[in-house]
């Protein structure tokens, strides 16, 4: 069953080297066995605010992409540049589209 990782992450550093980082672990993550998809979505309210969105074929997919070496390595580039980050994965329970 597909799941999907919801990440709050609140950029205190600079949002260039925020950019430049998550966007390295997305393209190490979508070369991940399970990688279905990723959005990043910006705060309009709050501009250091971003919710993380990824799409996972199984949690045992996702968990087994953080776990890696690959992953843990470049991670590591954004300490100091956002807060204690807030990863959780859920399933869908509703789903609608336009009628």
């Amino acid at each position: 069953m597909a799941v999907t990782l919801v990440n709050t992450l609140k950029v205190i550093g600079s949002i260039e080297d925020f950019e430049r980082v998550t966007g390295d672990l997305t393209d190490y993550m979508r070369r991940r066995p399970g990688y279905v998809s990723h959005q990043m979505l910006r705060s309009l309210r709050d501009p250091n605010v971003f919710v993380e969105l990824a799409t996972w074929e199984r949690a045992e997919d996702h968990r087994a992409a953080v776990q890696s070496d690959g992953f843990r390595s470049r991670v590591t580039g954004l300490a100091g540049v956002i807060e204690k980050p807030t990863p959780d994965l859920y399933e869908v329970i509703h789903e609608a589209v336009a009628a």
